[in-house]
């Protein structure tokens, strides 16, 4: 089965003008475009293996594709908060090709992927529709769980499953290296995507050369 998701034409594949437009901003923001391809890569795999769960299509993977790619350009203005940096940039860093509610929905996933879980009280996710506001969260949630994947930046974590056990979902990591760090991040940030997932996450890590073992969340 496959453990690394492609692009279905966004920024790791061919998708014109959007393309174009996303790579100048991350590039233009001096990020770690290995992190940010990787996020992105695990972000969509989730999305992947969950989609009889969600529901949801191409427009919004792509979504979630470009908020992987970007979600941490606002370390170029600074670390601290940079989560709210990473919305304004993409809000206002002339992402063309996208209309504005989809510009929002990928600065807002962007936004989520650390910190606070969107909250009807935060006046620009309150400003989408029902629909959109659903899919903030389901992608946000998946956006967290990628993003804690890879939290050492080191890439060791090299290949995921997700698997339905009828009591739970079981999210397998393939690791090449010491992944603790990115097992205690995942754990913490779980909880999102359990919500939507409506049952509990479990992980189970193995390296290449050893058994698998399983780490409760």
């Amino acid at each position: 089965s496959v453990g690394r998701a492609t692009s279905v034409g966004g920024v790791g594949g061919c998708a014109g003008g959007r393309r174009l437009y996303g790579v100048e901003l991350a590039e233009g923001c001096a990020g770690e475009p290995e992190n940010s391809k990787e996020v992105a890569a695990f972000a969509l795999t989730l999305f992947d293996y969950t989609k009889r769960i969600h529901g949801l299509g191409d427009r919004e993977r792509e979504w979630l594709e470009y908020a992987g790619f970007l979600h941490d350009i606002g370390n170029h203005i600074s670390y601290g908060k940079h989560h709210r940096h990473s919305y304004y940039l993409i809000k206002n860093g002339d992402l063309r090709g996208f209309d504005p509610d989809e510009i929002e929905v990928i600065a807002l996933v962007a936004r989520y992927h650390r910190r606070g879980t969107p909250r009807k009280s935060h006046e620009e996710y309150a400003g989408l529709s029902r629909p959109l506001r659903a899919a903030v969260r389901t992608l946000a949630s998946m956006l967290r769980v990628a993003e804690s994947l890879d939290r050492s930046h080191a890439q060791v974590i090299s290949a995921l499953e997700v698997h339905d056990r009828e009591d739970d979902f079981v999210v397998q990591l393939r690791t090449s290296g010491d992944a603790e760090l990115e097992i205690w991040a995942t754990n913490r940030h779980l909880k999102p995507f359990e919500q939507i997932m409506r049952k509990p996450v479990t992980l189970e890590a193995a390296h290449p050369k050893s058994r698998t073992s399983t780490i409760a969340s």
